[in-house]
């Protein structure tokens, strides 16, 4: 009895539906998230501008931030990573599909038997050309395919989410570098300020004491402070220049550009952010969120492992043309061969299930990652509300220690130009104010950079 390929592929169609009902009943576990005991939710659901740097309103800020998200090496790593995921993703989407590939072939044989030829093909050399094409496909029986397309599918979303994650360091780092930079200009405008008083003074020492109005040693007290205030100001220069080209580095300037001094924007505003947090929105945190799909892609590997040990359905039909230069054979006449394989393991010697307990170690190694990338958002979040509190009062402490050591300089020079306190008096009390001046540069600082950190430990509007 002979089959058409029609008739062929009717009856393989047929059996595999009949094995995927039979399929049916292999149901893979479904994902659930870890449980993690969390703080309760906020009253109300809260969201955070994307655009987060903004609220510090300093248009020089805004187009370092969305120039280092244009350019920078890490975000264009971070890029690449996500072409490939979505690469290994396609690649395991064209597996549910059928395979086609074209096929061709030539050859020669030299026959000696006498065994279904006539005489004149004994000891002649037969040349044969085939052309044709070539059709294969897995039928996914028990979702093994499936579950391979599900994990490739998860790393991708999980290489998205890095990309975020990576973005929002990256604008995180600028707005903290910038800050610092803008700090460390204030502290130098105030020591050559400073300085230049103590020059100004210690040259007016100088006149007094050769008009014998005045002594030596005040007027080298004076000259030693002076000296002390002005070898102050190239270190912090250094360090000028040390963040510029760090910032230079994170915005992604060419080696060219980098020797360019970078603009200055208005005083940063202190944000206002908000006093409690949301729970569901530090989940949604890309580093969080890319560690869960990192889960989500290593429970798929887990269920995608244990199918293999059910057998496999593969449909095969090969067709073609023949050529050949034997006598037997004229024309070119249709060749085609249909086939349907189950494979299943009998014995590997332990293999599968060597493969099955290394995925399952990996779920649970993605689970600990997890619960660990939880965890350390609510660490950041809990850092960064302490430290905006904190800030808040080190910045109010700094202003009042400012505002009272100005008022004792000026009472400490009345009192010397009375001819009752000494000039190291009034040399120890500049020096106390340009400490506390500098000291409150460091506070506002740290108060906007508290900001910045909240930002960046809610998510970044991710």
């Amino acid at each position: 009895m002979t089959f058409s390929a029609s008739r062929f592929f009717a009856h393989s169609l047929l059996l595999s539906g009949l094995m995927g009902l039979a399929g049916c009943s292999v149901i893979w576990p479904a994902y659930e998230t870890p449980a993690i005991d969390l703080p309760a939710a906020a009253p109300k659901p809260m969201s955070i501008d994307r655009l987060w740097w903004k609220a510090f309103a300093d248009p020089v800020l805004d187009q370092l931030v969305d120039e280092a998200l244009l350019n920078n090496l890490d975000l264009a790593k971070a890029a690449a990573n996500i072409e490939e995921a979505r690469a290994n993703a396609g690649a395991a989407r064209a597996l549910l599909s059928p395979r086609l590939d074209g096929i061709a072939k030539i050859g020669a044989t030299q026959r000696q038997l006498t065994i279904a030829i006539t005489d004149s093909e004994i000891n002649k050399t037969t040349a044969t050309g085939a052309v044709g094409a070539a059709v294969s496909w897995e039928i996914d029986l028990w979702g093994r395919i499936r579950q391979m397309n599900d994990a490739a599918l998860a790393r991708l979303v999980a290489s998205e989410h890095t990309r975020n994650a990576t973005a929002l360091s990256i604008s995180s780092a600028v707005v903290d570098t910038y800050l610092q930079l803008r700090t460390l200009d204030a502290k130098l405008v105030m020591t050559r300020d400073a300085s230049a008083s103590l020059k100004y003074a210690a040259n007016l020492e100088f006149r007094r004491w050769k008009a014998e109005a005045g002594t030596q040693l005040a007027y080298q007290q004076s000259l030693a402070e002076w000296s002390a205030t002005e070898a102050r100001i190239p270190s912090i220069q250094t360090a000028i220049a040390k963040t510029e080209l760090a910032l230079q580095l994170l915005v992604g300037r060419s080696p060219r550009l980098m020797a360019e001094h970078l603009p200055r924007g208005a005083q940063p505003q202190v944000p206002n952010t908000p006093r409690e947090f949301d729970s569901a929105l530090l989940l949604r945190r890309p580093d969080v969120a890319s560690a869960e799909q990192m889960l989500i892609a290593a429970h798929a590997d887990v269920n995608a492992t244990k199918a293999e040990r059910y057998p496999r359905l593969n449909l095969s039909l090969l067709a073609g043309l023949i050529a050949s230069s034997s006598g037997l054979i004229t024309g070119f006449p249709l060749f085609w061969d249909a086939s349907a394989g189950l494979t299943g393991p009998i014995y590997d010697a332990g293999l599968v299930q060597s493969k099955t307990e290394g995925a399952e170690a990996r779920r649970e190694k993605a689970v600990a990652h997890y619960r660990y990338t939880v965890s350390v958002a609510f660490r950041d979040t809990y850092e960064a509300m302490v430290l905006r509190d904190a800030s808040d009062s080190q910045v109010l402490s700094s202003e009042a220690e400012v505002a009272t050591r100005k008022k004792s300089l000026a009472l400490t020079q009345k009192s010397y130009d009375a001819g009752r306190s000494s000039k190291f008096e009034v040399l120890s009390e500049s020096i106390k104010v340009l400490n506390a001046q500098l000291a409150l540069a460091d506070a506002r600082q740290t108060q906007l950079t508290a900001r910045s950190q909240y930002y960046k430990a809610l998510g970044g509007g991710f």
